[in-house]
């Protein structure tokens, strides 16, 4: 009695290990379905398989990528329409980037530059915001949007701040709703952005430091998109 009580676990276990070693292989079409997708389950869990991206990770929408392949037709705008003194140009490089560049001054009440798109008619109201990749000289830019909002019969501009990491590229998420309205420089906290009516897109510099300024862009898209509607 003794002998069973101390030594009954030990080859209760190792009977046990080499039935299990011994196990026929199973038939798998033999098991209950919702059994097979348990188990399924459970394998890929230990085996550290992860399962997709979710929508709003694995969808975005391309606005450019500076390619010249979109059609969108950039203009520089300076400060120049008000008297300023800055100086923007914008020069497409063979690798598919576009580099923005200039000087910025402050004299005669000037102090921005800016390129922007022609008309465009997006409907951006499955995403979350925007994603830049940009290689800078440390700076704040702005990028702005259009819609089709009006204030005193004239454009409405959103715009939210991004910075540059000086010689590297770097990409920047810009939330939808960082974007500010203004006009001119006068805030509107009234406005929204409708992202369901997004006419234009620049990119503008106006940080009040007089100096020379260059950021390259390589592309410019949407990210943190929501499932298809209906």
């Amino acid at each position: 009695m003794l002998f069973v009580l101390m030594f009954g676990p030990l080859l209760f276990s190792a009977a046990f290990s080499l039935a299990v070693v011994r196990l026929p292989a199973v038939d798998t079409t033999s098991l209950h379905p919702a059994l097979v997708a348990v188990c399924g389950l459970l394998l890929c869990s230990s085996s550290g398989v992860q399962g997709a991206d979710e929508p709003s990770t694995a969808r975005s929408h391309s606005i450019t990528e500076f390619d010249g392949k979109d059609g969108i037709d950039w203009q520089v705008v300076n400060d120049g329409v008000m008297g300023g003194l800055s100086e923007g140009k914008l020069t497409p490089n063979q690798a598919g980037t576009m580099m923005f560049s200039g000087m910025l001054s402050l004299e005669n009440n000037g102090g921005f530059s800016t390129f922007r798109s022609g008309d465009l008619k997006l409907d951006l109201s499955d995403h979350l915001g925007l994603l830049l990749r940009v290689k800078g000289d440390g700076r704040t830019y702005q990028v702005r949007l259009a819609t089709d909002a009006l204030f005193r019969g004239m454009e409405v501009s959103f715009a939210a701040e991004f910075a540059t990491v000086k010689g590297e590229w770097v990409e920047v998420k810009v939330p939808f709703a960082a974007f500010k309205g203004s006009f001119r420089g006068l805030d509107l906290p009234e406005e929204r952005l409708d992202t369901s009516k997004v006419r234009r897109v620049s990119i503008l510099i106006g940080d009040k430091k007089q100096a020379p300024f260059a950021v390259e862009l390589d592309f410019i898209r949407t990210y943190g998109a929501t499932a298809p509607k209906g």
